[in-house]
């Protein structure tokens, strides 16, 4: 009996004992186990490939026991190579393990797995907590899923031009069946070795120079049929090809070697300048740059000169332009919109005017058939178009110089609005004994013709010469008539 309740309590006491340690196993989760997924082999991207690793936690870690803790799963991120993700998990010892094979990505097939301190699983690693990560690092190698022949390398090299950066030349190749690993541009010295050319320096024009290619075998690829003939860089056939390399760098299966000779020299712009002012440079605030007109030249480091196109340069600060602004910036455009090579146009911009308004009062504009009035202000910018009361003239005759028996007269046609005259100088007759004229020219004429003389002796409206004429005419023949009545009457009185 005593038995039996031993075995009770015991069975009891653990029972207690397992749930606080469950519990402060939930709350110890403060750690962080992270896995890093590498994938090599492929020449393309492994974007999007899974993979999923069982999660060990040490029970006894004096006597290496394990037991699954959890999964968890990998994804490859979009640098196409390498994936990360992270569990929580409470403090311990643990390791990971794949689960194998890796799926198929695309035309390559998995081939193998390797961990950092393990064979077919990681090597164990303790995990602490207050937030602390441990992180477990795992690498899969694929391979073609059929073998591939590579036959020929065409390798190119680019940015090989005197006084370029040595850094920024490249070194590739389209052959799927190659991944360039390393290569390397050597300088010949003055005694003809060869050294190694610094990547902080530049081509030099007087030095001869050639680039050393290194790679690889792939898995899956074949390469027994790539001769040194087939082997080209720039177009040109290797000058060697080393399948046995052992040398420095080391770890390299091939080695490729070509002579490229001494780099081009290539002009590039100097500087620049404005030989020919643009057409407008006064504006008003607000308006735009107009280079209508102007010509931008371009000076060589060789020391020739070329005007630029209207694309080889670009403007700036020409757009709303403010008052005040002295100048607007001309850059030279060389394609990477970081050129430091300028020159300013100066400019002059006042203060915005809005639109003009016309003042008018001023003379009379005319021309032969008609007048008008327009903007009396120096600064309109359109004389012309604001004309106004546009009109015909009307004319009549002003005399100049009134006839008499012994001379000629003047006159002329005016316009009774405007004083435009014309038909100026026209002879006035001579007047005869009885006082008349032959032409005296008409008063009044609305028309645009000039007025035409009169042959007849009748006076003439408008010339008061001719009216003075006839009053004496008429003034004289009533004193004689006067005269012969009162004559006449003395007569008849003395019979």
């Amino acid at each position: 009996m005593k038995k039996q309740w031993l075995s009770i309590v015991l069975v009891l006491c653990m029972v207690l004992c397992m749930v606080p340690t469950t519990a402060r196993a939930e709350e110890s989760k403060t750690c962080e186990l992270k896995i890093t997924v590498g994938v090599n082999g492929l020449t393309g991207s492994a974007e999007g490939a899974t993979f999923t690793f069982q999660i060990k936690k040490a029970i006894n870690e004096v006597t290496a026991q394990y037991y699954e803790y959890g999964t968890m799963t990998v994804t490859v991120g979009a640098d196409g190579t390498t994936g990360t993700n992270t569990i929580a998990v409470e403090e311990g010892k643990y390791i990971v393990q794949q689960v194998v094979p890796g799926d198929p990505i695309g035309e390559y097939v998995w081939y193998s797995i390797s961990y950092t301190g393990g064979n077919n699983e990681s090597g164990p690693q303790s995990v602490y907590g207050n937030g602390n990560s441990t992180e477990f690092k795992v690498y899969n190698t694929y391979r073609p899923a059929s073998e591939t022949k590579v036959t020929t390398l065409p390798i190119t090299v680019t940015g090989y031009k005197a006084d370029a950066k040595i850094a920024d030349a490249a070194v590739t190749t389209t052959e799927p069946g190659i991944k360039l690993s390393y290569f390397q541009f050597m300088e010949k010295d003055s005694a003809g070795d060869w050294t190694s050319a610094p990547l902080t320096g530049t081509f030099k024009a007087d030095t001869e120079y050639r680039v050393e290619v290194y790679f690889n075998k792939l898995l899956g690829c074949d390469y027994t049929g790539l001769k040194k003939e087939n082997v080209t860089v720039n177009g040109v056939e290797a000058d060697a090809f080393e399948t046995t390399w052992s040398g420095f760098p080391y770890n390299k299966d091939y080695q490729v070697i070509r002579g490229l000779g001494k780099p081009e020299v290539v002009k590039t712009v100097e500087s620049i300048e404005i030989t020919k002012q643009p057409d407008k440079t006064e504006y008003m605030a607000g308006e735009d740059f107009d280079p209508t007109g102007m010509v931008v030249t371009a000076h060589y480091t060789d020391g020739t000169t070329a005007d630029l196109p209207e694309t080889g340069y670009t403007i700036f600060r020409g757009t709303g332009l403010m008052q005040g602004q002295t100048d607007v910036t001309i850059q030279y455009n060389d394609g990477s919109g970081s050129s430091n090579i300028k020159t300013y146009q100066n400019i002059t911009v006042k203060p915005y005017v809005g639109p003009h308004a016309h003042t008018y009062g001023g003379p009379w504009y005319a021309d032969a058939k008609s007048h008008w009035h327009q903007c009396t202000d120096s600064a309109c910018p359109d004389p012309s178009g604001s004309t106004k009361d546009l009109a015909s003239h009307t004319f009549v005759w002003k005399v100049d110089q009134a006839a008499t028996t012994t001379q000629t007269g003047l006159k002329h046609e005016e316009c009774t609005v405007c004083s435009y005259k014309r038909s100026e100088n026209t002879v006035i007759d001579k007047l005869s004994d009885n006082g008349s004229t032959g032409n005296t020219g008409s008063g009044n004429n609305n028309t645009d013709k000039p007025g035409k003389d009169d042959s007849t002796k009748s006076p003439q409206t408008g010339d008061s010469s001719n009216l003075i004429g006839w009053l004496a005419a008429l003034f004289v023949s009533g004193g004689a008539a006067i005269g012969t009545t009162v004559v006449s009457r003395k007569k008849k009185y003395n019979r």
